[in-house]
């Protein structure tokens, strides 16, 4: 019996190391994301680090403008690079505010509220919500897209992705 006991235990802890391990590395991808996008005032984002944790056919769908725009992530670096080099995007930052993490054997998904702070500001000028699909490439973890919406008046963010789960 103590043996039965002994073997449920350690498959039980094991099976939890796993899962914890599991969504301990999607955390950090995402983490990872948000610091990338990242850039200081006479500074650019790194850019290959950004490619370097997303699948090479990556999308991105963001309702921003009010209605889906659709890119791979070769055009949104392009177009992100070209606002960066504008006199207009001079600095910024992105913050996970909350969020939750789920997945399945080599599937994964985190749904992030966030908060951008622009050109240096301390004010917050967007906060919204990212949902990140990821997936797991020779044992690595990678963006495969990102869909995103910006917090409103009439879509406020809902408190259950306000907090870190």
């Amino acid at each position: 019996m103590k043996t039965v006991f002994t073997t449920i235990f350690i498959a039980f802890t094991s099976l939890l190391f796993a899962q914890n391990t599991t969504e301990t590395a999607i955390n950090q991808v995402v983490l990872e994301a948000y610091k990338a996008i990242g850039f200081e005032k006479g500074t650019s984002p790194d850019y290959v680090a950004i490619k370097a944790i997303f699948t090479p056919k990556a999308m991105l769908y963001n309702y921003r403008s009010g209605k889906l725009e659709i890119t791979n992530i070769d055009e949104f670096l392009a177009g992100y690079k070209g606002m960066v080099e504008s006199d207009d995007f001079t600095a910024f930052r992105e913050i996970e505010l909350g969020g939750k993490t789920e997945y399945f054997g080599k599937i994964g998904h985190r749904i992030s509220a966030y908060a951008s702070y622009i050109n240096g500001m301390e004010e917050v000028g967007e906060r919204g919500v990212n949902s990140f699909q990821l997936v797991q490439v020779k044992g690595k973890w990678l963006i495969s897209s990102i869909i995103w919406d910006i917090e409103s008046k009439n879509l406020p963010i809902p408190e259950q992705y306000l907090s870190k789960q």
